[in-house]
């Protein structure tokens, strides 16, 4: 689901006024991978496309990642539910005093398993090009514990280990300390759960060579929420495209009061991966000027893959964020 930067904003990071002379703004955390890198810069793993599952975007990869080359069917399981969800991804803030996280980069590692289930963890996204309301979605299937930790591993010899611990939906796997080198661009992971494999369940993606409007990437709280967000005309932003088929792009602009103690609501729209996305002011109509936002740029990539040792499909979703602040004019 979305990752709000908090119920309400810092209510020290006031809208100053739109003439300041002299900014300072975050330095976009862009596609250069190290040099211990197995992928080239635009290297993009593909897998098989094969796929027996519905889907309604054509960023969705749908491998069958189960190799049982067995002739008898009749005994076979039926892996088209979903059992399992892992995520990975790098949050990257403008201003993280402004926005409420306590670093720059910010890096989740998630993964939960479940009962078999039709629902998808990403539904939350449009799926569909477009701009809509934003709202919440769960999958309500009752969750499996599968042991104290899983792992997700790549080529590069990395073992990222989630450990076992609760929400509100019960034993969920998590890694909330992980810093931006354990994040590989372009890089697919396995998951190893006590003995289980699951080959390239996600692929990660790769950051933004620049964001526009700069005005969003502010860092210092003085300066902060200097963004327009247009109710009449245009709301244009454009970004280093990725070049890949399998991702897709998502602008969320979260609204709240002007001195950031209540939240208002949030416009998410999404188009390719392509560089540039207008969104129309109509959709801010209904909120007061002066009001601040956050501005949420994301690329994603979703997999759905079957998996005979997990008994059905599991959804990998990977995804790169950069937010920055604005206001309401």
């Amino acid at each position: 689901m979305l990752r709000f930067i908090g119920e309400k904003m810092n209510w020290q990071c006031i809208f100053i006024g739109l003439h300041m002379l002299a900014c300072t703004e975050v330095s976009i955390s862009k596609t250069y991978q190290p040099e211990d890198s197995a992928f080239p810069e635009d290297s993009i793993v593909e897998g098989d496309t094969e796929s027996d599952t519905e889907d309604d975007s054509e960023s969705y990869d749908t491998t069958d990642s189960d190799t049982n080359d067995s002739s008898d069917t009749s005994h076979q399981t039926d892996l088209s539910q979903t059992v399992g969800y892992v995520e990975m991804g790098l949050m990257q803030a403008s201003c993280p005093y402004c926005l409420g996280v306590p670093q720059e980069i910010n890096i989740t590692s998630f993964a939960r398993f479940h009962q078999p289930t039709g629902a998808s963890h990403t539904n939350w996204l449009p799926q569909v090009d477009g701009c809509r309301d934003y709202y919440e979605t769960t999958v309500s299937s009752p969750n499996i514990d599968i042991g104290p930790f899983v792992s997700l591993q790549n080529n590069f010899g990395d073992n990222i280990t989630l450990n076992q611990t609760f929400d509100t939906t019960g034993t969920v796997y998590q890694n909330g300390s992980l810093m931006e080198s354990n994040f590989r661009r372009n890089t697919t992971h396995t998951l190893e759960a006590q003995g289980k494999v699951a080959e390239e369940v996600l692929e990660t993606l790769r950051g933004f060579d620049y964001v526009e409007p700069y005005t969003m990437l502010y860092v210092d709280p003085s300066y902060a929420f200097q963004a327009p967000i247009m109710r009449n005309g245009n709301n244009v932003f454009t970004w280093g495209p990725s070049g890949d088929s399998s991702s897709f792009f998502t602008i969320h602009i979260s609204v709240y009061s002007n001195d950031g103690s209540y939240y208002y609501g949030t416009v998410i729209c999404r188009s390719p991966d392509i560089g540039s996305m207008t969104i129309p002011g109509s959709y801010f109509s209904q909120y007061q000027p002066g009001s601040i936002t956050s501005i949420h740029l994301m690329r994603h990539r979703i997999s759905l893959k079957q998996y005979q040792e997990f008994g059905g499909t599991i959804e990998g979703y990977s995804w790169w964020e950069v937010v920055g602040t604005g206001f309401i004019q």
